[in-house]
């Protein structure tokens, strides 16, 4: 088994790999949003070592996991904090018989989602019947987002202020002149002079522009200053910017749809409820949203419940409704009021890591159902989401075909959910480092969640509180205690063919020492340790480190000298993104201390 001794150059191959993933955007890890997912090529490397033995093979595996299945057959991988379920993905890919564990139900519909596509597949003609679901939603509530004949993608809204760069047409920037607020397209790098009043103006996507008094509210506290309209010309899709001061029709537009998009919207109030009291949901009570339902915009309320009856009542077997389901919470990380609009890109970004709760105080609220067909006319819609799914299963064509593997991903605790009766490999990749709350990041996607709990089989009934307070993280006073007996329930189920692998990293000796103890009390012993990247690189949902280790045990059979490769990797990782490499060397260090500690190993 090559896992207990993988040599440098494969690993160093593994890390260059990573690059490639440009921040893991291969096409099967891209159906539905998650946070700190690992690199596949991580995932492909323990896969392949475990199995194989010879480095030929595994570096064949890299970049193909299907050679993998003939040796994986009837073997289990068992993963207890699977995340969005890139491990259990790859896992599969694989051919290996798959089992997950997530506390958090977002977490498990992106990882359902992802198996289903690998292990059997889309269902027969599940383009064509996207195409129906968004044609017959469009067609209940399309006039929400239609101006005079015009698609509208974005409606621009504030909390108070505005920017005056507001987007970007054929290199030319989009811009809204702070005096008179006429929209115009300018050359200027940093100052324009507006051509209806001759004033000048700095051009910035900071919001620096006081709305006119006049400005229609369109979702409570939000102010409606500009749209987008697209309409189809020439055989293309032409697009412009309209300012709510150019027409009064645009504004009773905006007023007359946003109340009947309130009336439409106005039952999902009661089933969303109000917020969790989730980590850092202040910001949120600081902007006066406190029902889950002001998260989203009348307008997009509407859309999302339009969809959910149609997908009802299209939808032919549950694999369907977890797909269409799904794609409406991977929408709501751009369709939602906590999206940020970036002028520069002309487009919503999704809020990421622990910015997630702090709400934007100008941004666009985002058409779901902007397409032309399956092809999405703005960022993040639905058709975007479904379309993903679809390159998903193109991509898994592309490496071998489905697997027809048994999968199977709950949500549950792994302190308290039942385990496989036995798996061959185990990989633990509990949460460390700035991340405090999964359940706060993923609160937008938890409650788009819950407008389709009639639709497919997952408990939504929880409160996200509730889900925040049991999972597991370094920094709680009874992380130890439950730590140690998760290490005793998967010494339970592993023999001594089996490897478990522990994907984790901290600069404290102390941490590292706590971590690893409990594997010594339970008969799990170190064989190996490697350096690996991580996961991209954010600055805001990890500490400084870039890398991870992975640290390979074994049960019952201690080994005096473990392998290890660390410095080396490192230094291939310099080239590839940006690193303290002092930083990383520190944590292999502390990591060596108390494993020599714990385990007495050379």
């Amino acid at each position: 088994m090559l896992l207990d001794s993988i040599p440098s150059d494969l690993v160093f191959e593994a890390v260059v790999r990573t690059s490639e993933e440009k921040a893991r955007r291969i096409p099967i890890h891209m159906v539905h949003r998650w946070w700190s997912r690992r690199f596949a090529a991580v995932y492909r490397l323990i896969l392949g070592a475990y199995l194989l033995n010879d480095e030929e093979s595994v570096r064949e595996a890299l970049g193909c996991p299907s050679v993998m299945r003939e040796r994986s057959f009837g073997k289990v991988f068992f993963e207890p904090f699977a995340g969005g379920g890139t491990g259990l993905a790859e896992a599969a890919l694989a051919g290996f018989n798959v089992y997950g564990l997530d506390i958090n139900p977002v977490a498990v519909v992106a990882a359902r989602t992802s198996l289903l596509i690998v292990s059997h597949g889309l269902p027969n003609n599940f383009r064509m019947t996207c195409e129906q679901v968004l044609a017959k939603t469009r067609r209940k509530v399309g006039g929400l987002w239609k101006f005079n004949g015009k698609q509208v993608t974005y409606i621009f809204v504030s909390r108070g202020r505005a920017p005056t760069w507001l987007s970007r047409r054929k290199k030319k920037k989009v811009v809204l002149c702070p005096y008179c607020f006429k929209i115009f397209e300018s050359e200027a790098i940093s100052n324009a002079i507006c051509p209806f009043c001759g004033k000048e103006f700095e051009v910035t996507n900071k919001p620096v522009a006081t709305l006119v008094p006049n400005a229609p509210e369109v979702a409570p506290g939000w102010r409606a200053f500009a749209v987008e309209l697209r309409w189809c010309a020439d055989g293309g899709w032409d697009k412009e910017y309209r300012s709510v001061v150019e027409s009064r029709n645009l504004m009773d537009w905006l007023r007359d749809t946003a109340s009947k998009a309130r009336e439409l919207s106005e039952e999902l109030d009661e089933v969303l409820g109000d917020i969790a009291k989730v980590h850092e949901v202040s910001r949120l009570k600081k902007a006066n949203i406190r029902r889950a339902s002001d998260i989203f915009a009348p307008h997009q309320l509407a859309s999302f419940a339009a969809y959910a009856e149609v997908v009802k009542s299209v939808a032919r077997s549950e694999e369907e409704r977890l797909l269409f389901t799904a794609a409406a919470s991977e929408a709501a990380k751009c369709c939602s009021l906590l999206a940020k609009w970036y002028s520069p890109l002309g487009e919503c970004v999704p809020a990421s890591g622990v910015k997630a709760l702090w709400v934007p105080e100008y941004t666009a609220i985002t058409n779901p159902l902007a397409s032309n067909g399956i092809n999405p006319l703005a960022r993040g819609t639905l058709a975007s989401a479904l379309r993903a799914q679809l390159k998903a299963a193109s991509y898994v064509e592309q490496v071998g075909g489905t697997s027809n593997v048994f999968s199977n991903i709950i949500v549950g605790d792994a302190l308290e959910a039942s385990y496989p009766k036995n798996a061959d490999l185990v990989v633990l990749d509990p949460p460390y480092g700035k991340i405090k709350s999964y359940a706060s990041l993923s609160l937008t996607h938890f409650y788009s969640l819950k407008m389709f709990k009639d639709l497919i089989d997952l408990e939504l009934t929880q409160n996200l509180y509730l889900i925040e307070n049991r999972e597991l993280s370094p920094e709680k006073a009874d992380f130890q205690e439950k730590w140690e007996k998760i290490i005793e329930k998967i010494s339970r189920i592993v023999h001594t063919k089996s490897r478990v692998v522990l994907i984790f990293n901290a600069l404290s000796t102390t941490q590292w020492t706590n971590i690893l103890e409990p594997f010594k009390d339970h008969k799990l012993y170190p064989t190996a340790t490697y350096w690996v990247l991580g996961e991209a690189p954010s600055g805001v949902t990890i500490s400084n480190l870039r890398g991870v280790h992975l640290i390979i045990f074994r049960k019952n059979k201690k080994r005096e000298k473990l392998h290890i490769v660390q410095n080396e990797p490192i230094s291939v990782a310099t080239n590839i993104i940006r690193l303290d490499e002092d930083i990383e060397k520190e944590s292999c260090q502390s990591l060596l201390t108390a494993l020599r500690k714990v385990f007495g190993v050379q």
